[in-house]
């Protein structure tokens, strides 16, 4: 297992940088027994990293999956940890890390728990590092 927790970010002066090739690292290592492609996006459905092998579908999730984790937040704020997307060609699982939404797709074989799991330990993981970007 690689341990990069410490590399995710960068300090520039006084301002702390994101390394996106580094959080990419992070995310391929999501992307096995049917995971498609694993992300980091922001609120609005902006992609900050992407890894998978097929990630020609992200810019899609990420707008769709960002609509309907906004469309529940207006209705109960802060209540929601994860969200499942059951899709005719794969699931969506979502959850929230600092102020950004982590995604892993994959194709209609993977169990919604296996995606849950990976959702839940990225989350985990890449909560201290993100909780130190300084956010707009």
């Amino acid at each position: 297992e690689m341990c990069i927790r410490d590399s995710i970010n960068a300090e520039y002066g006084d301002q702390i940088m994101l390394k996106p090739r580094v959080l990419t690292q992070v995310l391929k290592q999501t992307t096995s027994h049917g995971v498609k492609c694993s992300l980091v996006m922001d609120p609005d459905g902006s992609i900050l990293a992407a890894a998978g092998e097929d990630t020609s579908n992200s810019k899609i999730i990420a707008a769709i999956g960002s609509n309907i984790w906004k469309s529940y937040e207006l209705h109960k704020p802060g209540s929601l940890n994860f969200l499942l997307i059951d899709c005719l060609q794969g699931k969506v699982v979502m959850g929230k890390v600092s102020k950004l939404l982590v995604c892993v797709y994959g194709d209609d074989k993977v169990e919604a728990g296996m995606l849950k799991a990976k959702v839940a330990a990225l989350t985990e993981y890449l909560e201290e590092p993100l909780k130190q970007m300084v956010w707009k």
